[in-house]
């Protein structure tokens, strides 16, 4: 089940179902959930089923998720699509764990790295083996918290209050005065994101001492020419999304409206919010 938003672009939508962690089976707690065999399909108690484009069962490992459901995204980029990867639930539910928000380079052989260093060493591996092609990759790294815009990638965060958002005609939404580092391999890619992980918001909750406390997008912009034809080009954009748990503030609760506007086929050609939040600005 492919559902598309009102320009004709593909969502899909995967549930990944967490175990328990030690605190809940210490309170005796009790999964409440069963799957479907061969379908992607979840059922809430004995009788509420929900069906969606993926279901990833709590046995289910980091490698087959992004396999399944990101892989095919970045082969896409290279055919001129852009595309968006984000996690949304609720504190605890294992957002940074399946994106992978906390990346080290000392945990490049680990087999229980997320969505987000995988992206990266996929891109450059389809990257080398396209030799008639020359690219240019940028990436950036920003945080929305409480509905201001801070560079993760810049030094100092002085720079924050000259971050604004604006729309092009031909470009779509820009954002000036964010840092862009160019790249050329995934150990300087990695170095971006270990800077800005360094650098963002966090918190300690009662089910996690590391909890994220603003949305994480980090952006990687390609663009590539074919050498034997200079007018033959693209230019594609991936936004990798770390949102916060909480409702701290209007984003997620704008995002929430969005994803239901786009999910839901009887307002396909609808109206979509995307302005009702910078971080629904950013993602349209």
């Amino acid at each position: 089940m492919v559902r598309e938003d009102d320009k004709g672009i593909p969502v899909r939508v995967a549930l990944r179902c967490r175990p328990l962690v030690p605190k809940e089976t210490s309170e005796g707690c009790q999964s409440c959930l069963s799957f479907v065999p061969g379908e992607p399909q979840v059922v809430v108690g004995n009788d509420k089923a929900f069906t969606y484009d993926y279901v990833f069962d709590p046995s289910v490992e980091q490698e087959e998720v992004f396999n399944t459901a990101v892989a095919p995204l970045i082969r896409g980029i290279f055919k001129g699509y852009n595309a968006t990867v984000l996690a949304y639930g609720q504190t605890g539910s294992g957002k940074t764990y399946s994106m992978g928000g906390t990346y080290t380079a000392t945990q490049e052989h680990e087999p229980h790295v997320g969505v987000i260093p995988r992206v990266i060493k996929l891109l450059f591996k389809e990257k080398e083996q396209r030799q008639d092609w020359e690219f240019l990759l940028k990436v950036s790294y920003l945080e929305i918290y409480n509905e201001d815009i801070l560079d993760l990638l810049c030094p100092s965060r002085e720079r924050s209050a000259q971050i604004s958002i604006r729309e092009d005609p031909k470009e779509g939404i820009k954002i000036v005065g964010l840092t862009e580092r160019q790249v050329s391999c995934a150990q300087d890619t990695v170095a971006c994101l270990e800077q800005g992980n360094n650098s963002r918001t966090v918190a300690s909750t009662a089910m996690n001492s590391q909890s994220s406390r603003s949305h994480a997008i980090f952006t990687i912009c390609i663009e590539q020419k074919k050498k034997n034809d200079k007018n033959s080009s693209f230019h594609s954009k991936l936004h990798l999304v770390d949102l916060a748990g909480i409702n701290i503030n209007r984003g997620l609760l704008s995002l929430g409206n969005v994803i239901s506007a786009l999910g839901e086929e009887n307002k396909k050609g609808g109206f979509v919010p995307y302005r009702d939040s910078k971080l629904t600005r950013l993602l349209q």
